[in-house]
């Protein structure tokens, strides 16, 4: 069920199509185009979240790293 948007190298994702399957067999009618935008807007939401999730990680192990390195080294940090 992979669903052209703009372009026809632009797909959903499998957990999406998965996900709106799921909810289409679920509830027993036909689907509609509001809750697969609503869907499509959670997922979005989702992925910025983890991903911003993510970059606060990778900037705390960077400063870990950049204050065990001023403690060996002698500098200030």
């Amino acid at each position: 069920m992979s669903v052209n948007t703009v372009t026809s190298y632009s797909r959903f994702s499998d957990s999406l199509e998965r996900e709106l399957l799921d909810t289409a067999n679920q509830h027993n009618r036909a689907y509609s185009v509001l809750e697969g935008l609503g869907m499509v807007a959670s997922f979005i939401g989702r992925a910025a979240s983890s991903f911003g999730r993510y970059l606060v990680q990778v900037a705390e192990a960077l400063n870990d790293a950049r204050a065990r390195d001023a403690r060996f080294t002698g500098s200030q940090w």
